[in-house]
C-alpha cells in the first residue's frame, strides 16, 4: 500500500508528509503576514496614544 500524498491547505500543491497540512513555504509566508499586521497595530496604538498626548518610551524594553 502506497503511502497517501497530502495537499498543502492553502497552496494545494501535493508534497510529501507535511506538518499541520502547510508546507513550509505557505508557513513562512504566514507568519510574514502575522508578524507585518503585529506591527501595524502596534504602529496604529503609537499614534492614537500621541493623539491623546501620552509619549511611548521608546528606549524602554516592553514585556
Amino acid at each position: 500500500m502506497e503511502q497517501e500524498k497530502k495537499k498543502c491547505m492553502i497552496c494545494g500543491k501535493v508534497m510529501p508528509p507535511i506538518k499541520g497540512g502547510i508546507c513550509s513555504p505557505c508557513q513562512e509566508r504566514v507568519r510574514r503576514e502575522a508578524m507585518g499586521e503585529q506591527a501595524s497595530v502596534r504602529t496604529q496604538a503609537e499614534k492614537e496614544l500621541k493623539k491623546h498626548g501620552v509619549t511611548p518610551d521608546q528606549g524602554k524594553e516592553r514585556k
